[in-house]
């Protein structure tokens, strides 16, 4: 991004704490901690404060969105909209609708990634871990089996999926960047 669209984007943002200034958005993306009690109550208390055709998302990365759907007034107007980390560098976001989601909205956060964000969208069905993490856990924690196990040391791991996979980051690497507590 260039300096003066870095400006842009920076002069648009209006920072808040405040419920009441959430009026005027059309989309908000909820990013909170990955507990489903807590991601429940940010929903239904920034749903009460947006106008009703305001769409809300998730950042979630395995929480159901037909469970974070389920107390909801406008349910229709709810889906996934899980980020990769570090979002400004990672090209991919997964859309997941949940059973009660309108299409055009799926449509709508569909378009708005691909559009607005530059992303490339995987659409996802609501299932654990959708597409990535249903594929990208179990590699993760078998590599954590081969250390706890003594096969290998972590950095031969890391090291084996860099180099041998081409990875850029190897499985022990990674899990550490995510978190342990997320991880589990």
């Amino acid at each position: 991004m260039k300096p003066d669209q870095m400006a842009d984007v920076l002069n648009s943002i209006t920072p808040t704490l405040n419920y009441g200034d959430f009026k005027n958005v059309d989309l908000v993306v909820e990013a909170v901690v990955e507990n489903p009690k807590v991601k429940d109550a940010v929903l239904r208390e920034t749903e009460d404060a947006v106008r009703e055709d305001t769409i809300l998302t998730s950042n979630t990365s395995t929480i159901s969105i037909d469970l974070l759907a389920k107390n909801l007034k406008r349910p229709e107007n709810f889906c996934g909209m899980h980020f990769f980390n570090p979002a400004p560098v990672m090209k991919l976001v997964e859309v997941i609708p949940s059973v009660r989601t309108d299409p055009a909205v799926t449509d709508l956060i569909t378009a708005f990634a691909t559009d607005v964000l530059d992303k490339v969208v995987v659409a996802a069905k609501d299932r654990a871990g959708f597409v990535v993490n249903m594929l990208l856990v179990p590699y993760l924690n078998a590599a954590m089996r081969m250390y706890a196990d003594g096969h290998a040391t972590a950095a031969d791991i890391d090291n084996g999926m860099k180099l041998g996979a081409a990875h850029p980051m190897g499985p022990l690497e990674l899990s550490d960047m995510i978190g342990l507590d997320t991880m589990m």
